[in-house]
């Protein structure tokens, strides 16, 4: 039975992952972010929250530009580890052998394994309690077509998508999950 709390908990998860790059001067960095959304599409907007502190925020503020990437299952122990240890500490791209092309439109990393990507130009920081809330609008897409229909949608079986559960958890979602259709 469902009871009011006192405690200071949250729920969002299950959720979608996105990995975050960017680069200022040379330097650059790589983050997982389990806050982001997908805002608007004329212009095409999206948006992700980071935590002031971290040193992508610091990358992204002085470039003005940075990159939101999906990843297949088989990369969930990497998003962990991306998302779990400061760039300010150590080059992850190196540490984790993470392979990327430069950005077509802004000076970004853009990861070879994603399968769906954007690169971003910021418009708007906004604090928002202990975090900055990111909005770029998107300069330049990358789909792997061969794991997505017609209509844009995901082909699970082609594509395994990681949902974070929590902590280090992750799920699996793919062709073997229940899918239920309601056509009104």
């Amino acid at each position: 039975m469902r009871t009011p709390v006192e405690e200071e908990i949250w729920y969002s998860y299950p959720g979608m992952v996105a990995v975050i790059t960017a680069r200022y001067k040379g330097a650059q960095n790589i983050m997982a972010s389990g806050w982001h959304t997908y805002l608007g599409s004329n212009p095409g907007m999206y948006g992700i929250s980071v935590q002031r502190k971290a040193y992508t925020y610091d990358l992204i503020e002085k470039s003005g530009v940075f990159g939101v990437h999906f990843l297949p299952a088989k990369y969930t122990e990497l998003i962990q580890a991306v998302g779990t240890f400061s760039g300010s500490n150590v080059d992850k791209f190196q540490e984790y052998n993470i392979h990327y092309e430069n950005g077509l439109k802004a000076d970004i990393p853009i990861l070879t394994s994603a399968y769906f990507a954007y690169e971003c130009e910021v418009k708007s920081i906004t604090p928002v309690a202990d975090q900055e809330w990111i909005v770029g609008e998107v300069l330049q897409r990358y789909q792997d077509k061969d794991v997505f229909l017609d209509k844009g949608f995901p082909n699970l079986a082609k594509l395994d998508i990681p949902l974070h559960i929590g902590d280090s958890s992750y799920r699996i979602l793919n062709d073997q999950a229940l899918e239920k259709d309601h056509p009104f």
